[in-house]
């Protein structure tokens, strides 16, 4: 495994993912980014979905609960261990859910979070990037594409909507199942998302790159080119993403998710940085 610092500045605010879908030792994932040479690695464990909405092999939201205290515990006990060596950050990737936002709200003001990353896993009762099978079930309820991808992106702009995103995730994610992944970007699609697009800069977000996509059905970086060169031209700030879910996938592919990044005219990645008490944005020359 190569240990070698990376020659471009290297973040990550989605990731870092151990309590409930991954593997390893918190710890484990620091030692990695510091071999690596990041300068900030954000950790973004999945906030525990409340009833009747649950993910595949979830804990119950109670039993969550306290395992996410301890989560929160130690990611702080790293942060103040390391803090000469990397900048750890304790976040958490929220998940929107429209009738749950006074429970989305509680649980952010329940632990002292660096930083959210803000994500769409359902729409209405379908939960559509575990398999292909329950994504088609998802289009078919939906009645096709076209409507089934417009009611993401108005979810995502919901999200927006609440002002509690920092790291806007995945943007794209409803493409993973695609059956035409090249091609299923319509006109009403490509409206949908120049919308969302808006929405994101109006409330200030950072665009998580993603580099997971490039391992799933999709094969692509989230967002995908033509979409990140839009928001590049519309001054949505970007970010990096490896979510990892085990320590051999710290930093994984982020070569891939730079040159994106670079393709689509972005001249700078944006960290988020622990200063005194606060998170600061600061530009880093890519």
């Amino acid at each position: 495994m190569d240990s070698r610092p990376h020659p471009s500045p290297l973040v990550s605010y989605h990731g870092g993912h151990t309590l409930f879908d991954g593997t390893g030792e918190p710890e484990a994932f620091v030692v990695r980014a510091i071999e690596q040479g990041f300068t900030a690695f954000g950790f973004s464990e999945h906030m525990p979905p409340p009833d009747p909405y649950s993910y595949t092999d979830f804990p119950t939201f109670d039993e969550a609960r306290h395992l996410f205290d301890g989560y929160v515990e130690e990611i702080l006990r790293l942060k103040s261990a390391y803090r000469d060596e990397l900048q750890v950050l304790v976040g958490v990737e929220i998940e929107y859910l429209p009738d749950k936002e006074s429970v989305i709200t509680d649980f952010l003001n329940a632990y002292p979070f660096d930083y959210t990353v803000g994500s769409v896993h359902f729409i209405g009762n379908h939960t559509f990037d575990f398999s292909k099978e329950a994504y088609d079930a998802g289009v078919r309820a939906f009645g096709g594409m076209d409507p089934w991808v417009e009611e993401y992106y108005r979810l995502v702009r919901s999200l927006l909507d609440m002002g509690v995103t920092d790291v806007l995730g995945h943007l794209d994610i409803i493409k993973i199942f695609a059956d035409d992944v090249a091609g299923y970007r319509s006109e009403r699609v490509r409206g949908a998302e120049r919308e969302t697009l808006e929405a994101a800069l109006r409330a200030g977000v950072v665009l998580d790159v993603n580099a997971r996509g490039l391992i799933k059905a999709c094969a692509e970086v989230y967002p995908g080119s033509e979409l990140l060169a839009e928001a590049q031209r519309m001054g949505v700030p970007a970010t990096l993403g490896d979510d990892s879910h085990r320590v051999d996938q710290v930093g994984a592919r982020l070569d891939q998710a730079l040159d994106a990044i670079r393709a689509a005219g972005y001249l700078t990645l944006t960290a988020l940085l622990p200063e005194g008490e606060s998170i600061i944005r600061r530009a880093l020359p890519i």
